[in-house]
C-alpha cells in the first residue's frame, strides 16, 4: 500500500510539469526567449508559487472539507471557510505575482501591463482550478474509500450469514445422526462402535475442513460417501441405496456441505419414515463446472405437498451467498420425492 505522501506527489508532480510547460510556452512566444532560458524562469515561477501559494491553499482547504463536509448542520461553514480561503490566496497569488516573479525571476524581462483588476481575476482563476481539481479528487477518493468500506462490511456481513448458517447445519448433522446411533444402541448392534469411529470422522470433517471457503469436490463426495456408509448400517438390506458420480474434474472447487442436506433430507423424509422397505438413488455429475445432483427416495405415504425442511431452507440461503447461478427443486408427488441442484461453480461470488 502507497504511503499518503506518494499519492500526494503522484498529484503535484504531473500538475508542476503542466504548469511549468504551459508557462514556458506563453513566454517563448511572447517574449522570443531561448527555450532553456524560458524554461528555467518557468521552472522557478511555477515551483515558487506551488509551494508557496497554491499547496497551503490546497491543504488548508483539504482541511476544512474533512473538518465540515459530509455533514449537513456545518455545510455553511463548509462554504464560507472555502470561499475565504480561495480570495485571501488569490490575492496573496496576485501580490506574489508582482512584488516577487516579476521583480525577481523576471527581473531581465521587461513586462509591462500587468496589474489591475485583469490580473487580479486570473490569479483567481488559477487558484479555483487546482483548487476545483483537489477537491474532486478529494471526493473521489473519500466516495471510494465508502464503497470499499461498505464492500467490506457487506463481506462481513455475508461470511457471518454463512457462518451462522453452518452452524445451524451442524447441530441438525450431529442431530440426525446421534439419532442413528441411538437406534443401534437399542437393538445392541455389533455395529454401534463402528458407527462411533464414522460419525467421529464425519465430525471432524463438519468441524474443521467445513470452515474453509472451498474445498475439492473429491473431499465433499468422500464424506458423502462416509455419511452414507453410516446410514447403510443402520437401515440394512431394507434400503435400496445408490450413490452414482461423474466428475470431470476431482480438484473443483466447491463451498463445503452444499450436497449433505440433499442427502440427509432424503434418509429423513424417506427411509426414516418407512417400515417397509424403500430407496434412496443419488446421482452427481460435474461437467465444465456446470454441477447437476438428483436425489429421489420413496416416500411411506403418497403426498402432493412441497416442503423443505429447516436443512434444504439453510442451503438455499446459503447457495444465494455463495452463489451467483444456480437452481433448486424440491417436490414430492405419488410417493416419491426429488430433489435437484443445477449450480454453476463459476459463478462464485
Amino acid at each position: 500500500m502507497q504511503k499518503a505522501w506518494v499519492k500526494h506527489l503522484w498529484f503535484w508532480i504531473p500538475y508542476m510539469i503542466l504548469e511549468v510547460y504551459t508557462e514556458s510556452y506563453w513566454m517563448g512566444v511572447q517574449y522570443q526567449q531561448p527555450f532553456w532560458s524560458t524554461f528555467y524562469h518557468a521552472f522557478l515561477e511555477e515551483v515558487s508559487q506551488i509551494l508557496v501559494i497554491k499547496i497551503p491553499m490546497v491543504y488548508l482547504m483539504l482541511y476544512f472539507i474533512n473538518r465540515f463536509a459530509h455533514q449537513t448542520r456545518k455545510i455553511w461553514q463548509l462554504i464560507l471557510s472555502l470561499t475565504a480561503t480561495l480570495l485571501i490566496f488569490s490575492v496573496l497569488g496576485y501580490w506574489f505575482l508582482i512584488e516577487f516573479v516579476v521583480r525577481v525571476i523576471y527581473a531581465h524581462l521587461e513586462i509591462v501591463g500587468l496589474g489591475g483588476f485583469g490580473t487580479l481575476v486570473n490569479s483567481f482563476m488559477d487558484k479555483i482550478f487546482v483548487a476545483s481539481v483537489v477537491i474532486a479528487l478529494s471526493e473521489y477518493l473519500y466516495s471510494q474509500k465508502l464503497r470499499q468500506r461498505e464492500s467490506e462490511l457487506l463481506k462481513e456481513k455475508v461470511e457471518t450469514e454463512l457462518n451462522f448458517l453452518k452452524s445451524q447445519i451442524n447441530p441438525h448433522f450431529l442431530f440426525n445422526t446421534l439419532n442413528n446411533i441411538y437406534a443401534l444402541a437399542r437393538k445392541k448392534s455389533d455395529e454401534t462402535p463402528e458407527v462411533v469411529l464414522k460419525l467421529s470422522k464425519l465430525l471432524r470433517f463438519v468441524l474443521y475442513e467445513a470452515e474453509a471457503k472451498l474445498i475439492p469436490i473429491s473431499r465433499e463426495i468422500e464424506f458423502l460417501h462416509d455419511y452414507i456408509d453410516l446410514q447403510k448400517i443402520r437401515f440394512g438390506d431394507r434400503l435400496d441405496l445408490t450413490f452414482k458420480h461423474q466428475i470431470d474434474n476431482a480438484h473443483q472447487e466447491i463451498s463445503p456441505l452444499i450436497l449433505i442436506p440433499f442427502v440427509e433430507n432424503a434418509f429423513k423424509h424417506g427411509a426414516s419414515q418407512s417400515t417397509e422397505k424403500s430407496y434412496i438413488h443419488i446421482d452427481l455429475k460435474v461437467r465444465e463446472k456446470i454441477l447437476k445432483l438428483k436425489v429421489e427416495n420413496s416416500l411411506e405415504t403418497n403426498s402432493d405437498i412441497e416442503s423443505e425442511g429447516i436443512g434444504l431452507k439453510n442451503l438455499r440461503r446459503q447457495l444465494e451467498l455463495t452463489y451467483k447461478d444456480f437452481e433448486l427443486k424440491n417436490a414430492s408427488k405419488y410417493g416419491i420425492h426429488q430433489a435437484e441442484l443445477k449450480l454453476d461453480l463459476n459463478t462464485k461470488r
